[in-house]
């Protein structure tokens, strides 16, 4: 194959030799690998986990959690061999209410010293589309375990800036805080909550 691609110029009864030759090698002798499964670490400086719900069946309320971690095992080519894995620090919580913040960390709401954090577990991956995913999972929040289903949009793969591969998802899903042991206020505030997940993680 080297003579082939040095001699600039050949006679045709080269190139008929060659021909064979060239084809042979490209045919591959063993099937191709597939590719294997990443793991991606949630980067929560540039995530977001927000919620909301209705206040005085008026106008929504919304809130966020500063403080989160997780990561996730991405199969593209064996989706139902991926795992997604999420904690959040519940005394984390900020409606930019000083006041109402503490309300909710407190017994009546997220109970923060009893339940000082909330965890999702997924328990099945399933991929809908090119970039459509529904991850089904298992939400623990203030001591009650309840199944969730989440759906999420893949909105982008890039490059960090020491060149570590980046990708993002989307999603948001509701749940009933009742169905949780949080009753509080129920009427006045909405017992269907929003969440709403903004995820970028780098491949480790």
């Amino acid at each position: 194959m080297k003579t082939a691609f040095l001699i600039p110029i050949v006679t045709l009864a080269g190139l008929a030799l060659a021909v064979p030759t060239l084809t042979a090698a490209r045919t591959p002798s063993a099937p191709v690998t597939p590719a294997k499964a990443v793991t991606y670490h949630v980067d929560p400086v540039h995530s977001a986990i927000l919620f909301s719900t209705m206040h005085m069946n008026t106008a929504r309320a919304y809130g966020r959690f500063n403080e989160f971690s997780g990561q996730f095992t991405l199969d593209t080519e064996k989706p139902e061999a991926s795992k997604v894995a999420i904690a959040i620090k519940m005394e984390s919580v900020d409606t930019a209410n000083t006041g109402r913040d503490d309300h909710l960390r407190g017994p009546d709401f997220f109970d923060v010293k009893e339940f000082p954090s909330a965890t999702f577990t997924s328990t099945k991956v399933e991929r809908k589309g090119d970039k459509a995913w529904h991850v089904t999972g298992t939400l623990n929040l203030h001591g009650v375990k309840k199944e969730v289903v989440i759906p999420m949009e893949q909105t982008g793969e890039g490059k960090g800036r020491n060149g570590e591969v980046l990708i993002g998802f989307h999603g948001t899903f509701a749940i009933q805080r009742s169905d949780f042991g949080i009753k509080y206020g129920l009427g006045m505030l909405g017992d269907e909550v929003t969440l709403i997940l903004s995820v970028e993680a780098a491949a480790k």
